[in-house]
């Protein structure tokens, strides 16, 4: 017969820890609780510092160190928004950059509508609730991007709402403008590691990019693509 689930429970623990089976874990289990619990005040405090420099938040604000904001007044959150170390957002922006409820921001990630220092401002980002950027990616919202809900990054993802023009050979690139089509992904999207989404793109609800891929055109809804550029490797069955 098998022990009563809290054993079960405690045996898990011990050998995730590489503990010995008959160990006391009383002793182990208030150390994580107090590391956690410092963790969670720090990071409630420097939220709450943030939260004041934002245009608006409906609740908490989490914040670990070198949280760096730029014209954080064009930022909304919904509730329990978390900033990982080291992330930047650029706030400026026509339609503004906003979070859904317990949305994140992952470690070194960038969120930038606008060059800071010349050009015009870029349109801004809106995503939803329970959706997350992930370590390291790269969020170019000059031209709009729409995030769904439920939406998970893997760490160095881009997404690239503008492309710069090139048809005249006998003018420079840089002088020939850029086109800001927007980004557009679906609800309960998964986008793995190092992928890429080009402006003027939409991926459908329920799809999968896989890692390392190059999403140039639509995705369709409740598909796997993958590769450079991406194409449909399988239906989900969804």
């Amino acid at each position: 017969m098998s022990p009563p689930w809290p054993e079960r429970l405690r045996e898990r623990l011990r050998a995730a820890k590489g503990l010995d089976p008959d160990a006391d874990l009383s002793d182990w289990q208030a150390r994580e609780l107090r590391a956690l619990g410092s963790t969670l005040a720090q990071r409630l405090a420097r939220g709450a510092v943030v939260r004041g420099r934002l245009g608006g938040a409906a609740g908490f604000v989490l914040a670990e160190r070198r949280v760096r904001l730029l014209h954080p007044r064009y930022v909304h959150a919904g509730r329990g928004l978390s900033l990982e170390e080291g992330c930047e957002i650029v706030g400026l922006s026509r339609r503004g950059v906003r979070f859904g409820d317990r949305c994140t921001v992952g470690r070194f990630a960038t969120v930038r509508p606008s060059n800071v220092l010349l050009g015009p401002a870029g349109e801004g980002m809106v995503m939803g609730d329970n959706s997350n950027i992930g370590a390291y990616c790269y969020v170019g919202c000059s031209g709009f991007i729409r995030i769904g809900s439920g939406v998970l990054m893997g760490p160095n993802v881009s997404l690239l709402a503008e492309n710069h023009n090139f048809d005249d050979p006998g003018r420079p690139i840089m002088d020939q403008g850029v086109r800001r089509d927007g980004i557009t992904i679906g609800d309960d999207c998964w986008l793995g590691a190092g992928s890429v989404v080009l402006d003027g793109t939409s991926i459908g609800r329920g799809s999968v990019i896989a890692a390392g891929a190059v999403v140039s055109r639509d995705v369709p809804s409740g598909v796997v693509v993958g590769g450079v550029p991406a194409r449909v490797l399988r239906d989900r069955g969804a």
